[in-house]
């Protein structure tokens, strides 16, 4: 049977795994960002895109360090922010095709991301079908 407490656990776990990957990411995305472009997001070095970059690494720091900080103070929190996440970035992407938006580069950090949201969405669900299977079970 699933079990709410577990299920926190992993969700707790998966947010400092999280939050140290987004802390990763900030550091390439700034202070290496000239071979993250060229080895990992495959996207010619040029200042606008390299600002860009930047910008999302400085994004990446804040919410590494607010993932460790839920992490070490509210770990209650953690599959919400965990479904926040996935649903942060669905919510982009729709923009982003509402303003007819394509990529040229091929963007290799994409597949990264694509598991990066995977676990972070299959966390929050595992937590939350626990939970709705704990309070069936307990009524």
């Amino acid at each position: 049977m699933l079990n709410t407490k577990i299920a926190l656990k992993v969700n707790t776990i998966v947010l400092f795994l999280v939050g140290i990957m987004d802390i990763i990411r900030g550091f390439l995305h700034t202070f290496n960002i000239r071979w993250a472009s060229a080895n990992i997001a495959k996207i010619e070095p040029i200042p606008d895109s390299l600002q860009i970059m930047g910008a999302f690494g400085m994004s990446n720091f804040l919410t590494g360090f607010l993932f460790l900080l839920i992490f070490s103070k509210a770990k209650h929190l953690s599959p919400y922010v965990l479904l926040l996440i996935p649903f942060s970035y669905l919510l982009g992407i729709v923009g982003l095709r509402i303003e007819n938006v394509t990529p040229n580069a091929e963007f290799n950090g994409q597949y990264m991301m694509m598991v990066y949201l995977g676990i972070c969405a299959l966390a929050a669900v595992y937590y939350f079908v626990s939970s709705g299977l704990e309070r069936k079970a307990n009524s």
